[in-house]
């Protein structure tokens, strides 16, 4: 899957950035809610290992699934665990639908 340069989500638009890897090391990717700016990472911090096509669209979907459920004024947005869920599933239907 193409990750895209921007997205909209309700009235609010974000950048999405591919970067070489997080300045946290624990993490994949993040959003920034009030800059409007997701964040995917190519590869660990931790490991310097390249993450897999599949993760890193996991963590694109993830950080999509914060903005969607802020912007329906959802506490689930701070939710990682229920986020985690849905994202994987989401990535899923998008990776195996037919046209």
């Amino acid at each position: 899957m193409q990750i895209p340069k921007m997205i909209t989500v309700g009235n609010r638009e974000y950048s999405v950035e591919i970067v070489e890897a997080m300045l946290d090391k624990a993490d994949m990717g993040n959003i920034n809610l009030t800059r409007q700016r997701i964040r995917v990472a190519e590869k660990s911090n931790l490991t310097g290992k390249s993450f897999t096509p599949q993760q890193i669209n996991d963590t694109f979907w993830h950080e999509v699934t914060h903005a969607i459920l802020h912007d329906m004024g959802s506490p689930l947005y701070k939710n990682e665990k229920f986020v985690d869920g849905f994202s994987s599933r989401l990535n899923n239907v998008v990776l195996t639908a037919r046209f």
